[in-house]
């Protein structure tokens, strides 16, 4: 990962706010440079242009995620079953925990057709996915999973179930009337429920013999 200065971190977070919030093609450099109370040439001079700047979010984001899974797939002491619940657990909790990002992430990657962008993405989003793979094909090897995992699959299913999850409890928290601390531990509460079941879920799917081929 990148180490960036106070000063870029302070625009990053700015940006990453203001993408999430008014969209990224409504938001302008000069937006940015405002909220982050740095001039317009600041800005420009850390990253270039704006579109720069999305991409420094987006490679911030996935090298941290990235650094996560290498540490678990590499650990020596974790069962495979061990490491597929903290591939899990990094998934949702990051996903919770950086809720800007994910907004901006659905939001952008839906539009982008190509170019540098969507490029870095793929790259990044199949990387982590070879990462996976490795957790799942080490637990095949040993014998306790089962040999036609789809990770693909496995990952679209645990990426969706968060997103719907976040996205209905907002609704539903503000259909209760709850905001601040009430809105956060009443997601917190949904994710640990959600959490549980899709632990429950992944390791049936891993293990069970399917049932499509009898």
């Amino acid at each position: 990962m990148a180490d960036y200065s106070e000063k870029q971190l302070l625009i990053m977070d700015t940006a990453l706010r203001l993408f999430a919030d008014k969209g990224y093609d409504k938001t302008s450099i000069r937006d940015i440079a405002h909220e982050a109370e740095v001039n317009v040439a600041m800005v420009s001079y850390y990253f270039g242009s704006k579109e720069k700047l999305l991409e420094a979010l987006f490679a911030k984001h996935f090298a941290f995620i990235t650094g996560k899974l290498e540490s678990i797939i590499y650990e020596k002491e974790s069962t495979a079953f061990e490491k597929v619940e903290k591939i899990i657990d990094v998934f949702i909790d990051t996903l919770y925990s950086k809720q800007q990002f994910n907004r901006l992430m659905t939001r952008e990657a839906s539009v982008i057709q190509g170019g540098p962008l969507f490029d870095m993405i793929l790259e990044m989003k199949t990387k982590n996915r070879k990462l996976v793979e490795k957790a799942v094909k080490s637990g095949q090897r040993m014998g306790v999973f089962r040999k036609d995992v789809n990770v693909f699959f496995l990952s679209s299913v645990l990426i969706g179930s968060v997103n719907q999850m976040l996205a209905n409890s907002r609704y539903e928290a503000c259909n209760a009337k709850l905001d601040g601390a009430g809105l956060e531990s009443f997601q917190k509460q949904k994710i640990e429920i959600l959490r549980i079941h899709l632990k429950q879920m992944f390791i049936a799917y891993l293990t069970h013999h399917d049932l499509a081929k009898d």
